[in-house]
């Protein structure tokens, strides 16, 4: 009976996506909008079907797929400007967590998908060649997983918060890899993280743009 009832938890746990809404208007005005998030960068995303809007919540759906394209990672966030919820869907796989291909030899790792966004809405120049990964926590799986699907990188970024528990996490990592002989650096963003970067430094940018027009 305990080998059944374990079996029935493992089947009962099927990973699936959330329904997908007719349209992502909600997730476009809360990721351009409220977040500041490049309209090219999260169109790259969204075309691909790794960004789009849930049809029960209206929530923001960041899709993570394995080397065939299969989804199996998904974060779910709300888009509600006041609202805070996050959350993995049930059964997805960390090591295939929302993540971007490239060819180049850099991998750039962060905490969470708006940050990983975010910092490639700031560094825009030729972004599509470099591979990025949001572990959507901080633990590493995806980064070893895009690692062996990606045998061309040869250097992480570890772009963490700027927080205790992102520090810590990121000197951890840091460790690890020197001990791997894979050599690394760590990036910290000047704020708590990477969309306070963007946002402050769209603001100042305004601000600079209104003092010169008067």
């Amino acid at each position: 009976p305990a080998q059944q009832q374990q079996r029935q938890i493992r089947e009962e746990k099927v990973f699936s996506l959330p329904p997908r809404n007719d349209n992502m208007r909600r997730v476009y005005a809360y990721l351009l909008h409220h977040r500041k998030l490049d309209r090219d960068v999260v169109n790259a995303f969204a075309h691909r079907n790794l960004i789009y809007e849930s049809a029960d919540t209206h929530n923001v759906v960041f899709v993570g797929c394995d080397r065939n394209g299969n989804p199996r990672h998904a974060q779910k966030r709300s888009t509600a400007s006041q609202g805070s919820y996050k959350g993995n869907v049930t059964a997805s796989q960390m090591e295939h967590a929302f993540h971007w291909h490239g060819s180049s030899e850099y991998i750039f790792l962060f905490e969470a998908p708006i940050d990983m966004l975010s910092f490639i809405s700031m560094t825009q120049d030729g972004w599509q060649q470099h591979s990025y990964a949001a572990a959507c926590s901080v633990t590493d799986k995806v980064l070893f997983q895009m690692m062996k699907d990606n045998p061309n990188i040869k250097y992480v970024y570890i772009c963490f918060d700027n927080d205790n528990a992102g520090q810590s996490a990121a000197l951890s990592l840091c460790g690890k890899l020197t001990g791997m002989n894979i050599p690394s650096s760590i990036l910290t963003p000047r704020l708590k993280d990477w969309n306070e970067d963007l946002v402050q430094s769209l603001e100042e940018t305004d601000e600079v743009g209104m003092q010169q027009t008067m």
